[in-house]
């Protein structure tokens, strides 16, 4: 699809949505199946709705939630509540959070890629979704999501979430760099990792009080990263988010790992000693500093994140804070072309299996994603205070609009809708729409959707298999070992062949010549 396609689409969607959104009532939430059984002489229900995030402190939160329950309570006899939980060990604190009945949260944000969307529904904590209750109380997005998606979002017969179908994101990571540092390596784009050696090796040089990437080597993004860049690997993101295991494209229906076998992993290893050697890195993790606000003010020369967060607040704040620097993306794969497109249980819904009204979770739910209004409300915020619609139907914010002061926080990341988005004119837009543009022409489905790989068998099994992910793959990727990295990589085989790895693929290998 050609960047003259997606603005005109682009274009034809803005003029769509200007058609209902001064007027939000006209595409207006109605249940009238399930309007019925609601009893408005009792007082509202609160639902409580759990997302990841930290919890905001200056009021305005409270003042859209405010907003949007006297729409609730009106339509609904219901009442909206946010739960927080903190992106500090957020993953371990999720879990805590959606196993403890005594919250009393009703609906929950979760994710298969990144939140353990699979193990707590083997563990019980999500309400199994009836079709019928599905049609019922959450009628629209019910008719609005494919029976195909639906089975990838059941367990042994049970729909356990409610996707995020309507939704195109882009959350491949890479290294966000600048142009001008490139140029002074020679380089006009990096397109390989071999450049990114190139434009580091040149940092080191050339500004020798820059670090050139200050990590802890704690992500598990950079290993995979690279191996995906060297082959054509599709991994399971349900299992490990260190992507132990997957598909060659190239080579379909085996259950590999290249973290188990094969020279990608060797030679990552032998490429993160060396820039170790080099001073890409600090020597002493102890030091590490925030990457981003030293890669804003001059002191490192990149930062690693991915294509939503590079054109929506990377790109327009480096564009800000030093504009003649050309911010640009080095996505991994670029090299080979491999790339897969989101999960639609990246960012899904679900019911908690403690919840004391379920029904009234799902309606709430279903018109948060349904109704502009509201849908605004909890995407945007209240118009005049966070934001404003431009003539050309994008939005941006009002005049004198503060960001310690007027922002909220709703993170509602778990039914977002292509037609009630509105782009905003903050965002670096043609350059999202060149990432599209070469996106488009490589981008393969993802290929898992709906593989029940997340058995109670597995999932117990990997507990130590992940145990011996985190403690040798920061090792390997900060070079911070004694001798050969050979030896290293061959010592943490051994680790996982002992924790029975070979046992958990071919496991894993049935499950898939089952499908």
């Amino acid at each position: 699809m050609s960047k003259r396609i997606i603005s005109i689409l682009l274009v034809i969607t803005m003029l769509l949505g200007t058609a209902g959104c001064g007027a939000a009532s006209k595409k207006g939430y109605r249940n009238p199946a399930a309007m019925d059984e609601i009893d408005f002489s009792e007082d509202p229900v609160t639902i409580t709705y759990l997302t990841i995030g930290d919890k905001p402190t200056n009021g305005r939160t409270e003042e859209v939630i405010e907003k949007l329950n006297k729409i609730l309570v009106k339509r609904l006899n219901a009442k909206l509540d946010i739960y927080y939980v903190g992106w500090s060990d957020y993953l371990l604190n999720y879990n805590n959070a959606v196993k403890t009945k005594e919250l009393g949260v009703d609906l929950i944000g979760t994710g298969s890629d990144w939140l353990d969307a699979w193990p707590n529904v083997i563990e019980g904590n999500f309400l199994p979704l009836s079709e019928d209750m599905l049609r019922k109380y959450c009628g629209i997005t019910y008719t609005n999501v494919p029976k195909s998606i639906w089975r990838s979002c059941s367990y042994e017969g049970n729909i356990y979430f409610i996707p995020e179908n309507e939704y195109t994101q882009w959350t491949n990571h890479g290294f966000i760099y600048r142009e001008d540092l490139a140029k002074e390596a020679g380089l006009y784009e990096i397109n390989s990792w071999d450049d990114l050696c190139t434009y580091f090796y040149s940092v080191r040089e050339k500004h020798p009080d820059m670090i050139p990437w200050d990590t802890d080597g704690k992500t598990s993004i950079v290993p995979l990263g690279y191996i995906m860049s060297k082959r054509n690997y599709a991994p399971i993101y349900e299992l490990t988010t260190y992507g132990l295991w997957g598909e060659d494209l190239d080579n379909k229906g085996k259950i590999i790992s290249p973290f188990y076998k094969g020279d990608e992993l060797i030679e990552y290893a032998k490429l993160m000693k060396e820039w170790r050697l080099k001073g890409v890195f600090r020597s002493d993790t102890a030091m590490v500093g925030d990457n981003e606000d030293e890669f804003y003010m001059g002191e490192s020369s990149v930062i690693q994140h991915h294509t939503q967060n590079f054109y929506t607040v990377i790109k327009p704040k480096a564009d800000l804070d030093m504009p003649d620097t050309n911010v640009k993306f080095y996505w991994f794969g670029k090299e080979n072309g491999n790339l897969l497109k989101v999960s639609n249980l990246h960012g899904a819904m679900a019911v908690s299996a403690y919840s004391e009204n379920p029904e009234r979770a799902l309606m709430v739910y279903d018109m948060l994603r349904n109704d502009q209004e509201c849908y605004n409300l909890m995407r945007y915020g209240i118009e005049g205070i966070q934001y404003e619609f431009t003539g050309s139907h994008m939005i941006e914010k009002p005049s004198g609009y503060n960001e310690s002061k007027d922002s909220f926080v709703t993170n509602f990341w778990w039914g977002r809708r292509d037609e009630y988005e509105v782009p905003d004119v903050s965002y670096a837009l043609d350059d999202y729409y060149t990432l599209v543009n070469s996106y488009e022409h490589v981008a393969e489905a993802y290929p898992w959707e709906g593989v029940p790989f997340a058995t109670p068998y597995v999932n117990d099994e990997l507990k130590a298999i992940t145990a011996i992910c985190d403690e040798y793959i920061p090792q390997i990727s900060m070079g911070a070992y004694v001798g050969p990295p050979e030896e290293k990589v061959a010592e943490f085989r051994a680790r996982l062949k002992q924790a029975g790895f070979e046992r958990i693929t071919g496991q894993l290998q049935r499950i898939y010549n089952e499908q």
